[in-house]
């Protein structure tokens, strides 16, 4: 990655309770012209080329190959028509093309399954899930979905640990209604339409806590240094997870907006009112957190289809020590890759605590857009008030907190 990330203060903060894409497609046509069980996937990315296989099948060892028969270039994504023997697919490469090998993943898809493939990057197991729903474990980096529908659009991701990082891949798949040439061309326009459609991405993080009321533990009031220890509360977020573009209450949160018609990126740092309530339920003292630990930035020059981005959230509690090692604060940071169709790769730590939730929302016109939940995560415990306490969790493990 081109950007450095400032490890030892972003996962050296522990988190307390107060603060806490309809023009014309350039086909570019090659040769013409085996299927592999039901559950392994034959069309397979090779992400250290970027490239579908050729002149050999990626699982199966067969010599008719993977071949491409089209290439469209459009303004808003890339996709292919492939060809394995008898079998034809349509793939979205957008994402494929991404100079970081992380980031690179794809889809192929015929009228009756799927096939997708992201880098293998080392993690034990990769989760599979479509439409948010849990569909396959697996080691390897391709898998095939046969539980498609023809002429729907699939929603994918994949999570998998690895090298102390989540690793998280979003794929949005659109299976053709037919199998011959024609409806392939019609899907891959269909792909191209419906990426143009945005104009823009908001990347929204947000950390909040769930309770109504919170206190600093018993084991930390001796030690935390933070003004308001024995006998204070804190008033909380009282709310769950919540998809909301604005509106939920939060500790701190960050948006970031990528355009899609334009260079320019915007940000948004924010942190919510810490208010303070003594043993009688009286507010005894109310202060923000400052901003300035809370970025967002464009690491990719624009080209309309995709673009790399790094944010960092540390929001310093406003009652609690600002530095040492009693400091408390939140620490989150992120990588990301976004496609204009909403296609994503995304990796990241975060300090369990307090509970965090991360969005991606694409915007067609005004206010109108989709969303997708990238990461949801609860508090750990209470011990992960306390700096030296508490693991970090990792965005992309599917696993609960």
């Amino acid at each position: 990655m081109q950007w450095k990330r400032s490890l030892p203060r972003i996962l050296g903060a522990a988190a307390v309770p107060a603060v806490l894409l309809t023009s014309s497609l350039t086909p570019a046509y090659a040769g013409e012209p085996s299927v592999a069980p039901a559950g392994k996937a034959v069309f397979v990315l090779d992400a250290d080329s970027g490239r579908f296989a050729t002149g050999k099948s990626a699982l199966a060892g067969r010599t008719a190959g993977v071949r491409p028969v089209a290439t469209y270039i459009g303004r808003a994504t890339d996709t292919q028509l492939l060809t394995d023997g008898g079998q034809k697919v349509v793939a979205d490469i957008t994402l494929a093309g991404s100079p970081e090998k992380d980031e690179r993943a794809a889809w192929a898809a015929s009228s009756r399954f799927v096939d997708l493939s992201w880098p293998d990057l080392g993690a034990g197991r990769y989760t599979v899930f479509r439409n948010g729903a849990e569909i396959a474990h697996t080691a390897g980096h391709s898998l095939r979905d046969t539980g498609v529908r023809a002429g729907s659009e699939v929603g994918y991701q994949i999570t998998g640990e690895a090298s102390g990082l989540g690793h998280t891949w979003g794929l949005t798949a659109t299976v053709p209604a037919g199998d011959d040439a024609a409806a392939l061309t019609r899907t891959a326009r269909q792909v191209e339409a419906r990426a143009r459609r945005y104009t823009k991405t908001a990347v929204v993080w947000r950390s909040f806590i769930r309770q109504k009321w919170a206190t600093i533990p018993t084991e930390l009031r001796g030690i935390s240094g933070c003004k308001y220890t024995r006998g204070y509360k804190y008033r909380g977020d009282d709310r769950g997870f919540s998809n909301k573009v604005t509106g939920p209450s939060f500790r701190a949160g960050l948006r970031g907006v990528v355009y899609w018609t334009k260079s320019p990126y915007d940000l948004f740092p924010e942190t919510g009112v810490t208010r303070v309530y003594n043993s009688h339920g009286v507010e005894v003292d109310r202060r923000k957190a400052s901003t300035s630990g809370i970025d967002f930035r464009t690491k990719t020059r624009f080209d309309g289809k995709t673009r790399a981005v790094h944010g960092q959230i540390e929001a310093t509690d406003p009652f609690c020590p600002s530095g040492g090692a009693r400091r408390a604060g939140i620490g989150v940071f992120y990588d990301a890759r976004l496609a204009r169709n909403g296609d994503f790769y995304v990796s990241g730590k975060y300090r369990q605590a307090p509970d965090h939730e991360m969005y991606l929302y694409g915007y067609t016109s005004g206010s109108s857009h989709t969303s997708k939940t990238v990461h949801q995560s609860r508090m750990r415990s209470l011990l992960c008030l306390s700096q030296p306490s508490c693991e970090r969790g990792t965005i992309g493990n599917s696993g609960g907190y």
